[in-house]
């Protein structure tokens, strides 16, 4: 192996929820599921789980659909461009939905799961503690975007919130492990993305606050999601503190945390590895040429003061479309490792 040290580019990293009155609003919120699914959905998973010892609570096979209470209660959702009503059905989500696999990482965890006959389409569940329920609920009734995972429904117990969430198939993450490096066109088209997310979120007065490459999902088609399927503390000895202020309200000062976690984001899709020492460049010139627009956006990543100052970068300008990274998802789908644990 060469051990001579390689060309690099470096940068000094900156450290960073009333009952409902018929039934025609449960209703509606199932038509709202079934829709939300395509029959030909691509069940590939989310990134690099280990088997989960967790238990849940599991309607009986002979229940079919019923659900412990089907009580539910009708809450305004808040801070949204389209407001709507949020379901909290009482009880289990187990009586509607069939599990798949469950996922689990050193950040938390969901299960990926099926809806029960006649309907059909898969979902994410996120459990949440009982103890940080109100938080959670308030966490996603008050953010909708496009480039935000949409939530579906969701159900509570004694114990336990659960949170049904849209489910797209693949993160960054597996990207990252992918056999291909985006191209820059690519790299535009999934920053582009991100960024209105993120733009979103500071024009609401909030901050996601645990942004990686794990929670970054993409659909089939490229449409990319900023998602909130590991900042659950299900796991409260596997979770960083900050995950229990994801998605918290800010007042416009203090240190851009979002626009800093795009730094160690982009590196991995660049390089598929983040520098050692801290700092924020690329060691491969030849792929990343130092003039490039790509390497002067991760540059911007430490010292921009907000992602509406990012979005005006000319890596952004591009005309870039979600069907551009249709090849490089693909590639990942068949390339990058899977982990999971499933009951037979």
């Amino acid at each position: 192996m060469n051990s001579q040290p390689r060309p690099h580019t470096t940068v000094d990293f900156l450290k960073a929820r009333g009952k409902a009155s018929s039934r025609s609003a449960q209703d509606a919120s199932d038509e709202q599921l079934q829709r939300s699914s395509s029959p030909g959905h691509n069940p590939s998973l989310e990134s690099a789980p280990t088997k989960s010892s967790k238990k849940r609570y599991r309607a009986p096979d002979n229940e079919g659909d019923s659900i412990a209470n089907t009580e539910t209660i009708k809450v305004q959702v808040y801070g949204t461009s389209a407001p709507r009503d949020f379901q909290v059905r009482m009880g289990s989500p187990w009586g509607r939905y069939r599990e798949v696999l469950d996922l689990e990482n050193i950040h938390g965890s969901l299960t990926v799961a099926e809806r029960k006959e006649p309907h059909y389409g898969l979902v994410a569940i996120k459990e949440f503690p009982s103890t940080a329920a109100e938080k959670a609920l308030e966490r996603h009734q008050r953010v909708k975007h496009e480039n935000i995972v949409d939530v579906l429904d969701a159900f509570t117990t004694d114990t336990s919130l659960y949170i049904v969430l849209e489910h797209l198939p693949i993160s960054l993450s597996q990207i990252v492990e992918g056999a291909k490096y985006p191209t820059e066109w690519q790299l535009a088209a999934i920053l582009n993305q991100i960024i209105c997310g993120l733009v979103y979120l500071e024009r609401e007065k909030f901050q996601h606050g645990s942004l990686h490459c794990s929670i970054i999902l993409l659909s089939a088609q490229g449409k990319i999601k900023i998602g909130w399927s590991i900042m659950c503390p299900v796991l409260p000895q596997l979770t960083r503190p900050a995950n229990l202020q994801c998605c918290e309200t800010v007042d416009g000062k203090g240190e851009p945390r979002d626009v800093r976690a795009l730094s160690p984001i982009m590196m991995e899709l660049m390089q598929k590895y983040v520098k050692d020492d801290g700092a924020v460049g690329v060691d491969n010139l030849h792929r990343w040429p130092s003039d490039c627009d790509a390497v002067a956006f991760l540059s911007e990543t430490t010292s921009a003061t907000s992602a509406l100052e990012l979005q005006n970068h000319s890596l952004l300008r591009r005309r870039t479309r979600r069907e551009d990274l249709m090849g490089l998802i693909f590639s990942a789908e068949v390339s990058a490792p899977r982990n999971y644990s499933c009951c037979a």
